[in-house]
């Protein structure tokens, strides 16, 4: 390709990391959509419409329906957006020099929500609900297990694809800048990206990355049965899984 100037070069660079950014974000609200969890939700209006209706139809008493309201009030509705949460805590706004080093942020933020479930079930202090046909249903640690299983896998495919498209865009925005610092070496834009790369050293998504995580996890859950909280810590249990 015939270079034009060093004017154009920075276009060609500035729209290659714009297309990045619009990559990531239009990725992120993806999946923000596609984890949304499921809601129940009764506004005081749709109460009233409610209470109207037992009223004329005479199907159950003013007493009783206040009773039902009540306990609609009191009833405990937890949600729990396990691909967000997965995403949130692998996100630490750490400098990660390469994308295996992210995916183990993932496979870590995994482990962390998957120790939390457990212990929580064990130890009785937690309770999830989720509305249902029949109105809310008390999860139990499997359900909660399968969904975050679930979860991670959407997250992974998502993970992947953004870092692969990151790479095509870094490859591109690198050799401008060869280009560019070709040209004239007073060009310090140029220069200093060229200095970050090799910072950085070369940031290729590993081969088969999608498999690697979720075998990762895997190895997790099968070292997580022997583990014991007294005396061990996921540090550890986790320093022998890496993405590599």
């Amino acid at each position: 390709m015939a270079i034009s100037g060093i004017g154009s070069s920075y276009n060609q660079i500035g729209a290659a990391a714009n297309y990045v950014q619009e990559k990531t974000n239009t990725k992120d609200a993806g999946r923000k959509m596609a984890e949304q969890p499921v809601s129940l939700s009764i506004s005081d209006a749709g109460k009233e419409q409610y209470h109207n209706s037992v009223q004329h139809g005479g199907q159950e008493s003013y007493d009783a329906m206040l009773q039902r309201r009540e306990q609609l009030k009191n009833e405990k509705i937890s949600l729990v957006d396990y691909g967000y949460e997965i995403s949130r805590r692998a996100d630490t706004g750490k400098s990660v020099l390469n994308a295996a080093g992210r995916a183990d942020g993932y496979v870590k933020a995994y482990a962390e929500l998957y120790d939390e479930i457990v212990r929580g079930y064990e130890d009785g202090t937690r309770e999830i609900y989720v509305a249902g046909e029949n109105g809310p249903r008390k999860l139990t640690k499997e359900d909660e297990l399968d969904a975050l299983d679930a979860a991670y896998r959407k997250t992974v495919d998502s993970f992947v694809e953004m870092e692969r498209t990151n790479q095509h865009a870094r490859t591109i925005i690198g050799e401008e800048a060869e280009k560019i610092a070709k040209i004239s070496r007073r060009e310090t834009k140029a220069a200093g990206f060229l200095k970050e790369q090799k910072a950085r050293g070369i940031d290729k998504v590993p081969e088969n990355l999608n498999q690697k995580m979720l075998s990762a996890v895997a190895s997790f859950k099968e070292k997580y049965a022997a583990f014991n909280p007294n005396t061990d810590t996921l540090s550890q249990l986790l320093a022998g899984i890496k993405i590599s």
